[in-house]
């Protein structure tokens, strides 16, 4: 046997083993990276509530207009709005949004109270780097948070050292349910 014939013979014999190592490393990065399931969460912010859909669509104008006042880019006209009441009475509404942070998804439940102020953010899922990843204490600082707050980081909110895409993001997000919350109900 030729020595090129035995090199690939000995490279094609190792190929399942990096094949199969490298399938199992590029699934680690993935796991951990749902932190709660969108049930448990809705459960968690409106315990023993009856939760009902509500989809909630936006006009061009609309679209363009919250743009323009949150900051962000608002690419969907289409939002599934969650209302929970308790007793017949309302007790807070809720959406989950969905945003690239830097390159990869984000995923939050934001609640808010029939009031306008935000009940609660809730991180879902975080694909970025766990570095990255807002802490639920920086998180339970926008409670509380209406309309008319800034809820911006490095002003009203602290920044989140080595994290500034996904604070902003965050911080955007809530203004943006926020805004939406005050066009729509």
């Amino acid at each position: 046997m030729n020595q090129a014939m035995r090199l690939s013979i000995k490279i094609n014999g190792y190929t399942p083993v990096l094949a199969g190592l490298a399938l199992i490393l590029a699934a680690i990065p993935l796991i951990g990276r749902v932190y709660e399931k969108p049930d448990a969460a809705l459960e968690a912010v409106f315990p023993g509530s009856e939760i009902s859909k509500q989809p909630v669509y936006l006009s061009k104008k609309e679209q363009s207009d919250l743009t323009e006042q949150v900051g962000m880019e608002v690419n969907s006209r289409f939002y599934t709005f969650y209302i929970a009441r308790k007793a017949g009475k309302i007790v807070g509404y809720g959406t989950f949004y969905t945003h690239v942070v830097r390159t990869k998804e984000q995923t939050l439940f934001v609640a808010v109270d029939p009031s306008g102020k935000i009940k609660d953010v809730r991180l879902i899922s975080f694909f970025e780097p766990s570095e990255y990843r807002p802490p639920d204490r920086w998180l339970a600082l926008l409670k509380g948070k209406g309309g008319g707050d800034a809820i911006m980081p490095g002003k009203d909110l602290p920044a989140i050292s080595g994290a500034s895409l996904t604070s902003r993001s965050t911080a955007s997000t809530a203004r943006l349910v926020l805004a939406i919350f005050k066009l729509k109900f």
